[in-house]
């Protein structure tokens, strides 16, 4: 593709103005990190973009959020988020057109060339291009995108996907020469790795909402509208993200003193922030993850768990929740049966909102004891709150619901806090388990017993894949 240009000003330089162009380092052929032939990768963004139903030009407005917030943090006047579709440069979300010229033809059309942009070298590279002033390059200066609308500085950077497929690019650019600092092209780079997966998840809720039933045939008004309304739930949890991400990306930002030192109050307030986003963050990230919708669509798939690392990811999920209430989480696990051939993913659904159940029902500076064992050939869950004041068993109100599950009821009748414990029992019950109390009187407690499944079929790696999740 001829040319790849990465001028970057540095710290020193950016007090200087934006009025100089840089230097650029020019490299004189075409770059190809993944080793992979241009047909191949051509191919292979052909596919995503399919995929991602990204063939024709529209607007996306999490891609116009990124574009918008790019522009606006950077004080440029024009940015663009293009794909690389065939042998055109879609946009589908630009800032500033307009400024070109009223009615220009990249305006109405929304395209341009592939041959006649500047996307194409990051397509090349899969890497940044930071153009300072294209008139003093004598490639770059034939483009259309230079010579048709005036284009003198240019800063974009790979748009990848979640497998790592380069679409297109996240670019600003200015009708006058400017440079840019390594803190604006890293703002660029965050924008666009949000406005991607942003992209990414909504088209994966999307198609879960617009699935047909499954192999087990029609279902119940009632049914479909449960499963939309868990659908739209979970479509508004990850639409959290967005402006989480946002917030988390500026207090880092913040925090490093990128743009100046903070006073000791600013410096506080800054860190609460951070950690407050990193803690929301992580609370959406696993209510993601324990997608109900999910479970029930799913047959069981057998997993050499790690029991323990397991339960400390759930632990960890749920102590700031803990905190707030001045509880505590502790979970033992008998030596030597830490490893049970379970469908991950069911088993922490359970922990989980039998937790959540157990703290909402328990009260300030209680603990929340969870123990794992061996019962026979299976995998027991012992549960039970300990309070200084109260001493230890189960909150009256759990008891009374397990012990009624059993019969028919009206579910208005439960506290919404104390669900999840029907949703554990059920979960319990599709792994070939059961929920039940143990004990009586003041040293009761909750007990979930779980078969270990076939072995034959374990999934391989899965094992590494929980430790890798409780380290997340």
């Amino acid at each position: 593709m001829g040319v790849s240009v990465f001028p970057v000003q540095s710290e020193g330089e950016a007090a200087m103005g934006d009025d100089q162009p840089g230097e650029a380092i020019v490299s004189p052929g075409p770059a190809c990190p993944l080793g992979l032939a241009w047909g191949e990768r051509l191919q292979r963004r052909s596919q995503a973009i399919a995929a991602l139903q990204l063939d024709q030009p529209r607007s996306i407005p999490a891609w116009d959020e990124a574009a918008q917030v790019a522009a606006r943090f950077l004080g440029v006047p024009l940015a663009v988020v293009t794909v690389a579709n065939g042998s055109a440069e879609q946009i589908h979300a630009a800032v500033g057109l307009s400024s070109l010229g009223v009615g220009n033809p990249l305006s109405q059309h929304r395209q341009l060339p592939l041959s006649s942009g500047l996307g194409v070298y990051i397509l090349d590279s899969e890497q940044p291009l930071v153009v300072p002033d294209t008139a003093e390059n004598p490639v770059l200066a034939q483009s259309e995108l230079v010579g048709t609308y005036g284009i003198r500085a240019y800063c974009g950077v790979p748009l990848m996907t979640a497998q790592g497929i380069c679409l297109g690019a996240l670019a600003v650019m200015d009708v006058r020469p400017r440079r840019f600092s390594g803190q604006d092209l890293g703002f660029l780079a965050m924008a666009a790795r949000w406005g991607m997966s942003e992209y990414e998840r909504q088209s994966a809720t999307a198609r879960a909402v617009l699935a047909p039933p499954g192999p087990a045939g029609p279902v119940g008004l009632e049914t479909i509208v449960d499963r939309v309304r868990l659908n739209l739930l979970t479509q508004l949890t990850q639409e959290l993200r967005s402006p989480l991400t946002t917030v988390l990306g500026m207090s880092t930002m913040l925090s490093r003193e990128i743009y100046g030192p903070l006073t000791p109050k600013q410096r506080e307030y800054t860190d609460i922030v951070h950690r407050s986003s990193q803690t929301l963050m992580t609370l959406v990230d696993e209510l993601i993850d324990l997608n109900p919708t999910e479970a029930e669509r799913a047959e069981l798939v057998p997993t050499a768990v790690d029991i323990e690392a397991l339960g400390q990811q759930v632990v960890a999920a749920l102590t700031p929740l803990a905190e707030k209430h001045v509880q505590t989480l502790t979970l033992t696990v008998e030596p030597g049966e830490t490893h049970w051939i379970l469908d991950q993913r069911v088993v922490k659904q359970i922990l989980y909102h039998l937790m959540v159940s157990m703290m909402q029902g328990a009260g300030d500076n209680s603990t929340l004891r969870v123990h794992a064992c061996r019962r026979g050939q299976g995998l027991a869950l012992g549960l039970w709150l300990s309070n200084p004041w109260l001493g230890e068993g189960l909150p009256t109100k759990v008891v009374e619901i397990l012990h009624a599950s059993a019969a028919p009821f009206a579910p208005g009748k439960i506290p919404r806090p104390l669900l999840g414990l029907l949703l554990s029992q059920h979960l319990a019950q599709r792994h070939g388990g059961q929920i039940k109390v143990q004990g009586s009187g003041d040293s009761n407690r909750l007990e979930v017993l779980l078969p270990m499944l076939d072995a034959a079929a374990t999934r391989p790696d899965a094992s590494r894949d929980a430790e890798a999740g409780a380290t997340r």
